[in-house]
Formats: structure tokens, C-alpha cells, sequence
């Protein structure tokens, strides 16, 4: 151990709280003995983000859908109780892929980052892991229909795959 790790003055707190100079887990038993990456949270996440990517125009607004129903995008009080309109400078610019990308990775970080199972980076990783299981499966799918289509899905970094059975004997 870095002897600067010795000199942190957290440890002297966290001994008085805890008894023991080892860190404080969230759950009692302590962490999972499994591998950080990948994280079965984030995989799954990111491989069910992408299968309803497949059935939805991901950059239709929220806002127009929702006012087209009497609703309106809101964000939480910041006592966490109310609801209130959301008025952010990018309202009428959020969309379906933003808020489905911003879903995914609140799964994985929510159950494993914040409670300190995971690094951030096995999150980031495995929604992409996820991604790109979900994006074969569609794709090896894809061939088993008569009718030809061709879907083309935002990916969560930005860039875009198609999904077809038009001309793609390659995969």
C-alpha cells in the first residue's frame, strides 16, 4: 500500500465510524465476488435500450408527443416531491434516443456505480457491450422475414447502425 494512502484524513473517520479502517460498502455483506466488467445491469441495459430503439423513431421530440396528449416534459422539486415543468434551454430539443440513452445508463449506474459494485467505466463499457449483442441478434433476425426493411438506430455514441435483410449476406 502507497504510504499516502497512510496519511488520508479520512481513515481516522471512517475507523471511528465504522471500527475498521477497511471502506464502508452499501450492502452489509459487502461486495459481489464477481467481476466488475462486464456489468450484468449495464449489458442488460443496453441490450434492451437498443431492441425498443428498433421499434421507435428515437429522434422524434418529447415535447410535441407529449403536449399532443395535455402533458408536458417535468423535472422533479428539488425537495424531490412535486413535479414542475421542465424549463431547461434544450427542452424542445430532447428526444426518444437522449432519453432512452440516459435510461440505459441510469440502470447500470444506479444499481452498480452508486453502490459501489462497479466502476463508471465497467457501466460505460458494458451498455455498449449490450448494444452490440443486441445489435447482432437484430441483425441475425433480421434475415428470418420475407419483407424487406431497412431500420436505421441511433448508437449511444452517436453514430448509426441498420438493420436490414436487403442485400447483407455478409453477417
Amino acid at each position: 500500500m502507497h504510504q499516502d494512502m497512510l496519511k488520508s484524513v479520512v481513515l481516522p473517520i471512517i475507523k471511528s465510524l465504522y471500527g475498521t479502517y477497511l471502506l464502508p460498502q452499501a450492502y452489509p455483506e459487502g461486495s459481489p465476488t464477481h467481476p466488475c466488467y462486464p456489468t450484468g445491469h449495464g449489458t442488460v441495459g443496453g441490450a434492451c435500450i437498443t431492441l425498443v430503439k428498433f421499434f421507435f423513431d428515437g429522434t422524434q421530440k418529447i415535447r410535441p408527443l407529449l403536449n399532443a396528449v395535455g402533458r408536458e416534459v417535468v423535472e422533479p422539486s428539488t425537495d424531490g416531491l412535486f413535479l414542475n415543468p421542465y424549463t431547461g434551454a434544450d427542452r424542445d430539443r430532447l428526444d426518444i434516443n437522449g432519453e432512452l440513452s440516459k435510461l440505459a445508463f441510469n440502470i447500470s449506474s444506479g444499481h452498480g456505480v452508486h453502490a459501489g459494485i462497479h466502476f463508471r467505466s465497467s457501466t460505460y463499457w458494458s451498455v455498449l457491450l449490450g448494444e452490440q449483442v443486441a445489435l447482432h441478434t437484430l441483425q441475425d433476425r433480421a434475415k428470418c422475414y420475407n419483407e424487406p426493411f431497412r431500420i436505421t438506430i441511433t448508437k449511444f455514441d452517436g453514430t448509426t447502425a441498420t438493420i436490414t435483410n436487403q442485400g447483407r449476406d455478409d453477417d
